[in-house]
């Protein structure tokens, strides 16, 4: 027993010792893998500015930004370049020079204002042995981006304190410098710097002549409770920026060559295929230009053709005008939004079938698209092509499309696949009238249903809309086919249609699996 003593001595020196080399190595700044990330408040600033010098030796700094400027009392200058009213985003400097000097100016800097704090008796920040409390990797964060909606831009426009420039009568340019009445440019920063530099300055500026202003804090405009609580401006003027009621989307024609033999003779009009766009109504369905103008805040509300050509370019990461405007994924492109107003539970129970489903055909295009003359007028004058955009909008369906509903069968008996159940009793009428109380006061889905039977091309999906629309079975064997693995059986057909509209439409009855609810048990 006492010659195991000594063993198990050197055992608890040897544990001790790891211990101790382990402790040294965080603090020194080993490499270990960074500390588990917590959900951090919506001040959390991710600081990683060596990143564009190459590869880093230790994860990136998270920063409670709003906690420091409770610890300075508020006062930006204690880390960030004060001018006057006008505040640097930059922490200590003005610019990023090169690794070495930015990392001393955090390191010098931070760590003598934590030694500084100790000194004085209050609670401070990690000292310099203690390297992983700060560059303790990324976290998730309750950080939101802040929508300048129609209410906060109203509010910021129409503020006492936002003063128009001299000999200018509006105070755009407050805030849009570049703006100018006789040429309009509406962009804002370049970066997420400078937009913080404008703002903070501008709080800043305000708050010292001792008027209400904006928020000094992270929180108070990247916290999405906080935001819940901001005054709404319920009826917002329209926001004035030279912008038409109404514009007419088209490619640019590019001029034949003299010697082509393809140009057509004088008295033939060339065709040119052409949208006409309500713009006023847009403006009136969303909440602001970046809606659509995804660049707004750095290049101002220019024209999509400005980056979106017909066969792409570097400004518009070479995504050409057909999918600006059709890619179904991109909720700023046309075909995008709306896609987005289909995904309401009233709208979703046809259209998430009809987007696996449906085929894109000549009638759908025709919704949108227009052949017109291209006359000299319209290529030359923009007045022109306004009002003809002007012209054929309200021309268009508005009204709710009219469906005779005494017509429909009130029950469809579906007995194709009677086996173990009986013949399913299939409420037609009802369901019918449920899709058209969904769409009811809506314009845009009444405009795009208001084609004859467009409404049964939920269901009746790739078979022309007619009254009397061919039978599931016509397309669907009772049997796969091996040779279309798109194409479900009949069985795998009904199930998925009927169950799949329930659920995208929030349908709880009947349940997917109360098979006897609507085809009774055979007896």
């Amino acid at each position: 027993m006492e010659k195991g003593r000594p063993m198990l001595r050197w055992v608890g020196i040897l544990c001790v010792s790891m211990a101790v080399v382990g402790f040294g190595l965080n603090a020194l700044g080993g490499k270990q893998g960074s500390i588990e990330a917590n959900k951090v408040g919506a001040d959390l600033i991710t600081i990683d500015t060596l990143t564009k010098f190459g590869k880093l030796d230790y994860p990136v700094v998270r920063f409670e930004h709003d906690k420091h400027t409770k610890a300075v009392e508020g006062k930006c200058e204690s880390c960030h370049t004060v001018t006057g009213n006008t505040v640097t985003a930059k922490f200590k400097r003005q610019e990023d020079t090169n690794a070495a000097e930015i990392k001393a100016i955090y390191h010098d800097n931070c760590l003598k204002c934590h030694n500084d704090t100790t000194t004085a008796g209050k609670k401070s920040g990690p000292g310099s042995e203690q390297c992983r409390t700060c560059h303790a990797g990324p976290a998730e964060t309750s950080r939101t981006p802040i929508a300048f909606d129609k209410s906060l831009h109203y509010r910021h426009s129409s503020s006492k304190m936002m003063l128009p420039a001299p000999g200018q009568k509006e105070n755009c340019s407050k805030c849009h410098a570049q703006d100018k009445p006789e040429a309009r440019n509406l962009s804002f920063a370049e970066n997420k710097d400078q937009t913080h530099e404008k703002c903070m300055s501008c709080h800043i500026e305000v708050g010292k002549a001792l008027q209400p202003s904006g928020p000094l804090v992270c929180a108070g405009c990247h916290d999405a409770t906080v935001r819940a609580g901001f005054k709404k401006v319920a009826d917002v003027p329209r926001l004035e920026a030279g912008q038409s009621d109404y514009s007419l989307l088209m490619a640019t024609l590019a001029k034949p060559s003299s010697e082509s033999t393809l140009v057509k003779p004088a008295s033939e009009p060339t065709l040119v295929n052409a949208v006409p766009f309500n713009h006023k109504l847009h403006e009136d369905k969303n909440e602001n230009c970046s809606v659509c103008h995804h660049n707004a805040s750095t290049k101002g509300v220019i024209p999509c053709s400005q980056c979106h050509t017909s066969l792409g370019k570097e400004e518009g990461a070479f995504i050409t005008t057909e999918q600006a405007m059709h890619r179904v994924t991109a909720q700023t492109s046309c075909v995008g939004c709306h896609a987005q107003a289909q995904a309401k539970p009233e709208c979703a129970g046809c259209h998430t079938f009809m987007g696996r489903t449906g085929k894109n055909t000549d009638a759908s295009c025709a919704k949108c698209h227009v052949e017109i003359s291209a006359a000299p007028e319209l290529l030359e004058s923009k007045d022109v092509r306004n009002n003809t955009a002007s012209m054929l909008m309200n021309v268009r369906v508005k009204t709710d499309p009219e469906i005779k509903v005494n017509e429909i069968p009130e029950i469809v008996e579906i007995s194709v696949l009677a086996n173990e159940y009986q013949a399913g009793k299939f409420p037609h009428r009802k369901v019918v009238q449920k899709i058209m109380e969904g769409m009811k006061d809506n314009s845009m889905a009444a405009y795009f249903h208001s084609d004859p039977n467009a409404v049964c091309s939920g269901c009746h999906h790739n078979s022309p809309a007619s009254v009397n629309p061919p039978k599931c079975v016509s397309c669907h064997g009772k049997v796969a086919d091996w040779q279309e693995s798109t194409k479900p059986d009949l069985k795998t057909a009904y199930h998925q249609q009927c169950i799949g509209c329930h659920s995208e439409m929030g349908i709880q009855k009947p349940a997917a699996t109360a098979c006897a609810d609507c085809h009774a048990v055979k007896q």
